[in-house]
């Protein structure tokens, strides 16, 4: 809407520009947005056409469908007014969330229809010793208390999401409200909407005494595996132990990174060149590697732009020159290959320094370390001079280590300066301080705004300053006029001494502490190995004097951090579950059984990782939390079934036996729902999924 906004106002502007002046438009983030809201809409919908799919399979009774498949839009509607009712607006995370949860929103619905269709079938069978509709009521009310702690279960395990801070957090947090936002929807429609649809559609129909196709041949599966399952319990787990110790042991050689890298197609590229070199010189590098590449069609526009205007947010020094570039669509088929194209058309241009990355990755760089990199090594101590000597070893000792690109020391270096030196005797004989003298100085040189004049219903800024001339003259300088306490004028070189000298070109302080940044990018490896090679070289071959010491920025300490606070409040949310749980089925070996299937999920997702690359971000991290929260639900509810079997008398290897049986189809249908229903989003390649896509696959693991 921002962008629409500008775009009709310049649009407005047009006419009234002169006619040499025209506006192109080289950088539009809507772009992005929209084929990323668009992405993952599809997504959404075909996840929705899955999850039919697979119910109609197993149920192959239009009226079990309606009762199962009428939870998914009325969930996701709900979940959108409960979104709409928190300020939460429609983009690709929210979206994510709800793509998510697609197969989730029917897990309540499943539980609650397939429990009364069997409860309407037994008593049909013994002659409906009950009213049907009595029937629909009791079997709603069986496992009415088992879905509403599942569901409370999963809230408690999506609260680690919200732990999350700075940029993570502003990314994951409106996905995860949108995802408890559509399964508490589902739970409100599985305890009301499902069981007025049984009693509609199922209660006064003869219902067949065998189930599906599907079902019979899933059961026939299953019979025998359950049975050897308990016979042989040591048997199975051994191999589950076995398995779970293998993927523990491959979880330290997994290669880390903050967040997956976006497809973007505008990159916002910067080259440096050194310190003191004028702006027509900047711009010929630019104007250079931009006639190198407008031929080329990966690329289909090239900008460039340097040095400042007044009040630019985003200005830089005359030496540094910004080089906007759209990628084709056909650069977007190996985006990799492309950017390290380009890479190298940069690296051709003597003196250059280059930065490439998309302007989402830039920006998300410079909020966590102030530097536009995902590697900042920042180096604090009181002299500059030594500073720049740490950096150069820095850079010089990280420079072969492979994986490691567009690699940076901040210019540092002495140049030829106007200094002023204040006599602070002279200054106090004529009752002057220094920041009155200051302020003279800082009027005549830069500028100040001292009234504004009407002039075509704009006002127009009036600035006193000395003539451009006059501020490159020492002559000139030194005559500033200063008016004393008493009233008279005085020069400024009464008070101070004016010359040339040698100056760093900038000081940079960071906690009040002088510091020199080395920064660099990385490619064709994972952040965390790049970042651990870097760590070791620089102690092995960087000596610190005393009072100089080294920070790492960028992203690697976002991932730290979000990793860590995830671990933290995940292991609290974990004994919030098992609290809950041990309420809930009121048996301590029940509660540990279903909480030992939480560290087994594991080894689905670990294998889906090794399969998928063998990275891990914070996207697989919260896929991981995910599905821990539906692996709990579908223990609760199993162990629900074991406990009603108890109470009908059953000993305890029948009762397991027969419910496990009475749950397979259930089990199998939410499994794979909440699987292929993240289908969409674990195969997409295009804008927006670059988040989402992880986290679906390691969802689809763990399911497995």
């Amino acid at each position: 809407s921002v962008t629409n906004a500008v775009e009709a106002v310049i649009a407005e502007l047009q006419s009234t520009f002169p006619a040499d002046v025209q506006v192109t438009r080289t950088f539009r983030q809507a772009n992005f947005i929209d084929s990323a809201i668009r992405n993952v809409s599809g997504s959404l919908l075909q996840g929705v056409v899955i999850v039919s799919v697979i119910l109609l399979l197993f149920l192959m009774n239009w009226r079990t469908a309606i009762i199962t498949l009428s939870a998914i839009p009325l969930s996701l509607l709900i979940g959108l007014l409960f979104m709409n009712a928190f300020g939460l607006g429609i983009n690709t995370m929210t979206l994510g969330g709800l793509v998510v949860a697609i197969g989730s929103v029917v897990d309540d619905a499943i539980v609650d229809m397939e429990n009364c269709y069997r409860g309407l079938r037994t008593n049909q069978a013994q002659g409906n010793l009950k009213h049907p509709l009595q029937v629909v009521f009791d079997t709603s009310v069986q496992v009415r208390l088992a879905v509403i702690f599942s569901t409370v279960i999963i809230v408690v395990v999506f609260a680690p999401i919200f732990s999350l801070t700075g940029v993570e957090g502003r990314i994951f947090a409106p996905m995860g409200l949108a995802y408890l936002f559509s399964i508490l929807a589902s739970t409100l429609v599985a305890m009301t909407l499902s069981p007025a649809l049984c009693a509609i559609l199922l209660a006064n129909q003869n219902l067949p005494q065998e189930g599906t196709f599907v079902s019979r041949f899933a059961e026939r599966i299953y019979r025998p595996l359950l049975g050897f399952s308990m016979r042989a319990p040591q048997i199975i787990l051994a191999v589950a132990l076995a398995a779970l110790v293998a993927a523990a042991a491959v979880v330290p050689s997994l290669g880390r990174v903050f967040l997956p890298e976006f497809r973007e197609k505008s990159l916002v590229n910067s080259m440096v060149l050194f310190p003191g070199i004028s702006l027509d010189i900047t711009m010929g590098a630019g104007k250079a590697l931009a006639n190198s590449l407008q031929d080329n069609p990966l690329y289909e526009w090239v900008q460039v732009r340097a040095g400042r205007s007044p009040g630019d947010a985003d200005g830089a020094g005359v030496n540094m020159t910004h080089v906007d570039i759209e990628l084709s669509d056909e650069a977007l088929k190996d985006r990799e290959a492309s950017v390290q194209q380009l890479r190298e058309a940069f690296l051709e241009l003597p003196g250059v320094a280059p930065n490439i990355g998309g302007f989402i990755s830039h920006r998300m760089d410079e909020v966590l370390s102030g530097v536009r990199s995902a590697i900042a090594i920042k180096i604090f101590g009181p002299d500059l001079a030594e500073l720049r000597s740490i950096g150069e070893q820095v850079r010089d000792t990280i420079e072969p280590i492979a994986g490691v690109v567009d690699l940076q020391l901040e210019p540092h270096l002495p140049i030829r300066q106007v200094q002023i030196q204040y006599d602070r005797e002279a200054a106090a004989g004529y009752g002057l301080m220094m920041a009155q003298i200051s302020d003279v100085v800082e009027t005549a040189l830069n500028g100040r705004v001292v009234s504004q004049v009407p002039e075509d219903q704009q006002l127009i800024d009036i600035t006193v300053a000395l003539p451009e001339s006059a501020r490159n003259s020492l002559d000139a300088i030194s005559a500033i006029p200063i008016s004393t306490q008493t009233g008279n004028l005085i020069a400024l070189g009464d008070v101070a001494e004016v010359g040339y000298g040698m100056g760093a070109n900038v000081v940079n302080r960071e906690d009040v502490s002088r510091l020199i940044v080395v920064s660099a990018n990385v490619a064709e490896r994972d952040l965390g190995s790049v970042v651990g090679d870097i760590q070791a070289q620089i102690r092995q071959n960087v000596q610190l004097p005393n009072g100089y010491f080294i920070q790492y920025g960028g992203q690697f300490e976002a991932e730290q951090n979000a990793t860590n606070n995830l671990l933290v409040y995940s292991i609290l949310a974990a004994i919030a579950i098992a609290v809950l749980m041990f309420f809930s089925v009121k048996s301590l070996p029940a509660t540990v059984a279903i909480m030992i299937n939480l560290p087994l999920a594991l080894v689905g997702g670990i294998i889906s990782i090794l399969l998928t690359g063998g990275v891990m971000s914070v996207a697989s991290l919260i896929g991981f939390i995910t599905l821990f929260g539906v692996a709990v639900r579908n223990g609760l509810l199993l162990v629900d079934n074991y406990n009603r079997k108890f109470a009908e008398g059953l000993p305890l290897k029948k009762a397991v036996f027969h419910g496990s049986l009475e749950r397979v189809n259930a089990i199998l249908m939410t499994a794979l729902t909440s699987a292929l229903g993240m289908l969409p989003l674990a195969i997409a390649s295009g804008a927006g999924n670059e988040i989402l896509q992880p986290l679906a696959i390691r969802c689809r693991g763990c399911r497995r």
